[in-house]
């Protein structure tokens, strides 16, 4: 009788995005054929209440195996308890324990990217095995730089600022000449562009974080250059000033650069060919060249539940290790089929997307790659750990908004903003250090 193991796998809200999470499926067929003994199962949760409905199903008794998990939930995953108090989810390295390979799958942590393997190591230890990863990139309307005589893409804030003043003398150009999210993604990545930390506690990696750092001289600097590219007239602020509706602009042709991630570079291309421009991309801006281009990636991760039966537990350790070798890797990042490509997770797939014979998916793939890789690898660059970073990037995003739509001095308003987060991780922390310990209240992403 094969023995079942129960995969949570994130979906898209809404399904808004078929395909998605395909190459993990296909991962597990392949898995089953392998390893005849053991059955994967898959439900789909949407990404954004994977971590609340992996807490209920905790409180019930009919928990997952595996689940994935948002990046921005990785320290709640940690945090996930049993009604005992104990933690639901144990490191994957501890569970692997030192193996080099399981049930004849290879172990992969050492092969993971640097980068990337960062962003999921707590204490020490690799806590889950991320699926996707992404960053963000600067897409441009190349045909529009080129009616500019803008010959390369900006690599500065100034740079930035000084094609966005020439697209606005094209005789019949654009409005704008960008827009980007007020998304925390965005934040994160900025800062660590600076050097600068979300969290104190060395952006939560040294120690659980307890502080909030919102109001830094580099958090500042990034509002304030945004408020004076919206003055200036560069900056178009569209609805909600969200990812879709910057997209949209850029569709439409209202700007000619706009931010968005590099999982939908493919949806990009698209975008350009059926507007009839061709796309380019390059990193994103930083304050000045000699900073470094951030880092702090984002994506999913899959975490195992502590204490399963050993042949179970052995069975789906085997999987995580399988659901990353080489085949699988690579496809994560040109299959048709899935609406989101993948970053290179392992050296192997990094190999195969830097080889000669190699052909990008979509224009500024290449990019991604060298944004991530060339970052420094410091705590600023591995990302915030922390408790409710949902809440605590709803009250960057708010702030932020005040300040561009309403008008709002920068200063006093993330100095508010920081005491707004401050109580969110408050409330986050007094549940999980409490005795004994308990799931907080606060698991939504976003």
């Amino acid at each position: 009788m094969p023995i079942d193991i129960e995969v949570w796998a994130a979906a898209s809200p809404n399904n808004t995005l078929p395909g998605f999470g395909d190459p993990l499926v296909n991962a597990a067929e392949s898995f089953s054929r392998v390893h005849p003994e053991y059955r994967v199962h898959f439900r789909k949760v949407e990404t954004h209440v994977m971590a609340e409905t992996v807490a209920e199903a905790v409180v019930q008794g009919n928990p997952p195996d595996i689940a994935e998990y948002m990046y921005s939930s990785t320290q709640t995953a940690l945090d996930t308890r049993t009604p005992a108090g104990d933690p639901f989810f144990v490191p994957v390295q501890r569970a692997i324990a030192g193996r080099s390979e399981i049930l004849g799958e290879r172990v992969v942590i050492q092969d993971l990217m640097p980068a990337v393997r960062d962003y999921w190591t707590v204490g020490g230890d690799l806590v889950a095995f991320p699926s996707f990863v992404a960053t963000n990139l600067l897409f441009a309307n190349k045909t529009m730089l080129t009616a500019a005589g803008i010959e390369r893409m900006p690599v500065t804030w100034q740079d930035l600022e000084e094609a966005c003043a020439a697209i606005a003398k094209l005789p019949d150009g654009p409005g704008h000449g960008v827009s980007w999210p007020n998304y925390g993604w965005v934040f994160h990545q900025e800062l660590a562009g600076q050097r600068a930390l979300l969290v104190n506690n060395g952006n939560g990696r040294s120690g659980r974080a307890t502080r909030v750092l919102l109001d830094s001289p580099q958090m500042l600097n990034y509002v304030q250059w945004w408020k004076r590219m919206l003055e200036d007239g560069h900056y178009l602020p569209t609805e909600e000033l969200h990812y879709f509706t910057a997209m949209q602009a850029f569709e439409r042709q209202e700007i000619a650069f706009v931010v968005s991630s590099s999982a939908i570079g493919r949806m990009m291309s698209d975008i350009a060919t059926s507007s009839g421009f061709e796309l380019t991309a390059g990193q994103l801006p930083r304050p000045i060249e000699d900073c470094s281009p951030g880092g702090t990636v984002a994506g999913q991760a899959l975490f195992l539940a502590r204490g399963l039966p050993k042949a179970k537990e052995d069975g789906a350790l085997a999987f995580l290790q399988h659901q990353l070798n080489a085949s699988h890797a690579v496809a994560r990042m040109h299959e048709p089929t899935n609406p989101m490509t993948s970053y290179p997770i392992t050296l192997a797939a990094y190999q195969k997307a830097t080889a000669d014979d190699w052909i990008d998916p979509y224009p500024g793939y290449g990019q991604a790659i060298a944004q991530i890789t060339s970052a420094e690898r410091t705590v600023a660059s591995s990302g915030p750990m922390v408790g409710n970073l949902n809440g605590i990037n709803i009250a960057i995003t708010e702030a932020l908004k005040d300040v561009l739509l309403n008008g709002a001095d920068p200063v006093a308003r993330f100095r508010a903003a920081t005491q707004e987060a401050q109580e969110v991780l408050d409330r986050y922390n007094s549940a999980v250090l409490a005795y004994p310990p308990r799931t907080p209240a606060d698991l939504r992403a976003g």
